[in-house]
């Protein structure tokens, strides 16, 4: 039986759940389009737990409420809850949002991007989780430079297990690991500095709404309008976590070309500018050796000999990318 003959065995079941009349339903992506008798709609199991999901529910209607209504509001079942719960897994019940996921090779697209992240942010200041309402409350405030003395820890660790395995990706490991620590002990000297525990500080007291996940797929561009999806991992968090994301992945696209970024900080800071806090720890964030990281992280948690020449030619890419990256933190400073 195909996913789309099993869900429609649970077509009655839906529409009781959420009070629809449903004439078709197609698989798509992760789950299904359904056509109702109250529009397009976009339903998908979910991994999150129900204490999530309200708390999701929760930032979304805050957004919307305070003019941020480009987003995927949760459609609510006929007993007013934004999850829907089917053959014991929970689902999610969303407007299906029409248009192309965000390309950020195109500099339209990451525009649209940033603005809208922009607009995102500024729409959630003020939020708080109502902590009594939830066991669950996302708050990673505070923890990036944690996380990224983890990593540093994690590179150094790597460099021993490539000393003692040498294999062909251990010796391209050993040619550059140096180069890459030198970039995550300046990262973390940065960190160090008291922009960080400042601008943690201030997050705390204002309150706030970060994506948390901000990645093409979650970007949906038609024509003018461009809808944020995808915040079931939002939470507390430094707004520029998703700045950082976005302009990383858009100078992976271009070389680490500093005009690009300059564009995206432009729209970005059209509807608020970024404080000298933010500018010194997103610094930071970008020199981190992020990528380079996450390859050897991963072939050497994976020990597939397979994976050898795939992993090798990752960090070939990485290696490639070492001289833009530097030559861009270089001129950092200049874009502000």
């Amino acid at each position: 039986m195909g996913r789309d003959d099993k869900m429609l065995e649970s077509k009655e079941l839906i529409e009781s759940a959420y009070g629809l009349s449903i004439s078709a339903i197609k698989s798509c992506r992760a789950g299904y389009i359904l056509e109702t008798d109250t529009g397009r709609k976009y339903l998908r199991p979910c991994q999150c737990s129900e204490n999530r999901i309200l708390y999701v529910h929760d930032a979304k209607q805050y957004l919307y409420s305070h003019g941020f209504t480009n987003l995927d509001t949760y459609c609510l079942t006929v007993d007013g809850r934004p999850y829907a719960v089917l053959d014991g897994q929970l689902y999610l019940l969303t407007p299906f949002i029409d248009g192309h996921e965000c390309e950020f090779g195109d500099d339209g697209d990451s525009v649209r991007a940033a603005y809208a992240l922009s607009a995102m942010h500024k729409a959630g200041k003020g939020f708080r989780h109502k902590s009594d309402s939830y066991d669950y409350t996302p708050n990673d405030l505070g923890k990036i430079r944690e996380s990224l003395t983890k990593r540093y820890e994690e590179i150094l660790r790597m460099r021993r297990k490539a000393e003692r395995e040498r294999g062909a990706f251990d010796y391209l490991y050993l040619d550059c690991v140096d180069r890459f620590i030198d970039l995550a002990e300046e990262s973390l000297e940065l960190l160090r500095g008291p922009e960080y525990e400042r601008l943690i500080r201030k997050t705390a007291e204002e309150g706030g709404i970060c994506h948390h996940d901000y990645s093409y797929q979650n970007i949906i561009i038609k024509g003018q309008t461009t809808t944020i999806t995808g915040f079931e991992s939002c939470g507390q968090e430094i707004r520029i976590y998703d700045l950082v994301n976005l302009i990383r992945r858009k100078m992976r696209k271009c070389n680490w070309d500093p005009s690009k970024a300059s564009m995206l900080l432009e729209a970005y800071c059209e509807l608020e500018p970024l404080s000298r806090d933010e500018i010194v720890v997103m610094k930071a964030m970008l020199l981190f050796p992020q990528k380079f990281w996450r390859v050897a992280n991963r072939y050497y948690n994976s020990r597939r000999s397979w994976a050898q020449r795939n992993f090798s030619g990752m960090l070939e890419e990485v290696i490639a990318e070492y001289d833009h990256h530097v030559r861009f933190m270089k001129q950092y400073d200049s874009l502000f």
